[in-house]
């Protein structure tokens, strides 16, 4: 798992990203990218991995690890999508 290559993706979004009020990016072991959010839907943490199929999951936690989503074989293009629908994405916004 390349975290500075998935932060990088996610960084693209620009502003969209930065509405989550992304934080606290750490490499867990190679493995996955953890951060803090702080969006509309969901304050916690999200996990991104990639799994055997070479693509990715991720889990939405609270603080203190509870699991409360899973999402599993995203596409790479399909990534932030996923994850905003889940944690900040209001309708009636506009592009």
């Amino acid at each position: 798992m390349n975290c500075q290559e998935t932060l990088n993706l996610l960084n693209m979004y620009g502003y969209k990203f930065h509405s989550w009020g992304a934080n606290k990016f750490t490499n867990v072991y190679n493995y996955a990218l953890k951060f803090n959010v702080n969006g509309h839907h969901h304050k916690g943490h999200v996990y991104i991995m990639v799994n055997g199929s070479d693509l990715y999951d991720v889990f939405i936690t609270t603080n203190r690890g509870t699991i409360l989503d899973t999402f599993k074989d995203i596409y790479f293009e399909d990534l932030f999508d996923v994850i905003d629908k889940r944690i900040e994405y209001i309708s009636d916004y506009s592009e």
